[in-house]
């Protein structure tokens, strides 16, 4: 899969066959902070890892330099995240698609921070865990999705809305301005396999709760 992998160190507990398969199929692995050598153990060298390594255990730095891992080091008191800066990180490197996982935790805050990061992320970024995908649209990049029928996705703004229109689903939207964080489209039902969505103004974030082709 054409695709840059950014791994936070947040990864769900009994996933590792899910985490295992994203990493064998991704062209390149950026891993933040512990996530290096966890992504080592499930049989993946990280191209880079980064951030400030204040979670991972003592000589882990050698250890990933010693197997091929580019580091690069920050400070703990520094503006971003280390998921952020393994985005950044990604972008510099290379063009291709962007796929964060493992890194959402029970903190708001920092879930929060992650799901804005896609915005920023690229045109065609996802979030990929185990029990749910994420992907943005906004005017110039509608969104196609393939979604088993009967499964459920919810359609949210992430800013003010307009024009936003969806197809394939129980309750379709035409047209409609949707507010930030509005439940306007939260818990629809996908009747076909393809789900299109597009908005003219604003942009939206599309979440899936099922497994999706």
């Amino acid at each position: 899969m054409n695709e840059i992998l950014v791994v936070g160190a947040a990864p769900i507990a009994g996933a590792e066959a899910f985490y295992g398969a994203l990493l064998s199929e991704a062209a390149h692995v950026v891993a933040a902070d512990a996530a290096g050598e966890w992504c080592v153990r499930l049989g993946r060298v990280p191209d880079f890892v980064v951030g400030d390594f204040d979670s991972s255990s003592e000589g882990a730095v050698d250890r990933l330099t010693g197997l091929g891992a580019s580091i690069e080091r920050f400070p703990t008191d520094k503006a971003l995240t280390d998921l952020e800066i393994a985005v950044d990180v990604a972008l510099r490197h290379w063009t291709a698609p962007i796929c964060i996982t493992a890194a959402f935790t029970g903190r708001l805050d920092h879930t929060l921070a992650a799901i804005g990061l896609l915005t920023r992320a690229g045109a065609q970024a996802r979030i990929a865990e185990p029990d749910w995908r994420a992907w943005t649209a906004d005017p110039a990049h509608p969104l196609r999705l393939r979604l088993p029928v009967g499964s459920t996705f919810s359609i949210i703004a992430l800013e003010a809305c307009s024009g936003v229109t969806a197809r394939g689903g129980r309750w379709e939207l035409a047209g409609q301005v949707l507010q930030p964080l509005s439940g306007r489209g939260v818990s629809n039902e996908a009747l076909d396999a393809d789900i299109t969505v597009s908005v003219e103004q604003g942009r939206l974030l599309v979440l899936s709760v099922d497994d999706v082709d």
